[in-house]
């Protein structure tokens, strides 16, 4: 079986290359059994030639586009935005390009944003940063991706990376809410707000699994935290309706537990106050706590059932109450 597959592996390599793999080349792939032949790390810098005519450059250009090595073509690129004022703006917008379609999504990204840098103001820079955010949502959506990459990219697209601050301008043109601001009238706004919406969608799945981890290490301050990440967004985000239910759920869970020592220690709730752990609760400190987390509960059921009032999340939640009794 194993000779079979490594034969169609054999053909498939040998054929050229397209902008698309087959499903049996995808399959192939994650077996293992063939490296991935459209993912092409292309070098960062390439020889250029002092000698070619523009005419000659663009013919080898064109040329290499068809041919397997997808990088090729930003060789014969670079060339003639180096040698040629005339055709620097198309040749760099081609060199980006070849990026793209060799996956190279990281030099796609590096290249886009020196030209927005450096060229700052000029008609074609929008579509340059049309191609940086092109590059992030194929680095987002690459699958064999590891998930913490993955994740950094999706919080670099939605700016919520710490390390984006006003003194790292490449990393803030990341943010497709850079492009939606600075291009409002842009006739590639929908497909920007479409990349934001996948990239949301993708963080919030993830900060609702971050928020049932500490969950689980019964640390309600920071799964707390997480939630409301979720709640900000609004139903925008698919998870929102669970993570409000959830965000509820785990108030009355609180409630519950404060209001009885062998359900949460001292230990826990000085742990959950930031205090010192040596400090030893009332029965009237918890009562007043386990009141207020539940009050808080309870502004949440109101709140889904002003603005959720048919959902089957907002019907179990008006249960939640009753099942974390004060004991």
């Amino acid at each position: 079986m194993k000779k079979v597959f490594l034969i169609l592996a054999m053909i498939l390599v040998s054929q050229a290359a397209s902008a698309r793999t087959s499903t049996l080349q995808r399959i192939l792939f994650e077996l293992g059994f063939i490296e991935d032949p459209y993912i092409q790390i292309c070098p960062e810098d390439t020889k250029i030639d002092y000698k070619a005519t523009e005419a000659e450059l663009w013919a080898s250009a064109r040329k290499a586009e068809a041919g397997y090595n997808k990088c090729k073509p930003a060789e014969y690129y670079r060339s003639l935005y180096v040698n040629y004022p005339n055709s620097y703006r198309e040749a760099f917008r081609r060199y980006i390009e070849t990026f793209l379609n060799a996956q190279d999504f990281i030099m796609a990204m590096n290249e886009a944003n020196m030209y927005i840098t450096n060229w700052k103001g000029l008609n074609d820079s929008e579509y340059i940063h049309l191609l940086l955010l092109r590059a992030v949502d194929g680095e987002i959506k690459q699958s064999w991706r590891d998930k913490n990459r993955q994740m950094e990219f999706v919080a670099f697209s939605l700016g919520a990376a710490l390390a984006q601050t006003e003194d790292s301008p490449f990393l803030m043109n990341l943010q497709y809410r850079a492009f939606l601001d600075k291009y409002p009238q842009s006739p590639w706004k929908n497909e920007v707000l479409g990349m934001l919406n996948d990239s949301r969608q993708m963080y919030g799945k993830n900060v609702l699994n971050e928020a049932r981890m500490f969950i689980l290490k019964r640390d309600y301050p920071t799964a707390f935290q997480k939630y409301n990440v979720i709640l900000k967004w609004g139903p925008a985000v698919g998870v929102f309706e669970e993570a409000l239910y959830e965000m509820i759920q785990y108030h009355f869970e609180l409630s519950w537990l404060l209001t009885n020592k062998s359900l949460l220690s001292d230990f826990s709730l000085n742990q959950f106050l930031k205090r010192d752990f040596a400090t030893v609760s009332t029965m009237e400190e918890r009562k007043e706590l386990s009141e207020q987390t539940r009050q808080q509960a309870r502004n949440y059921v109101e709140q889904m059932k002003a603005n959720l009032p048919n959902s089957p999340w907002t019907a179990k939640a008006l249960k939640l109450e009753s099942a974390y009794p004060i004991l």
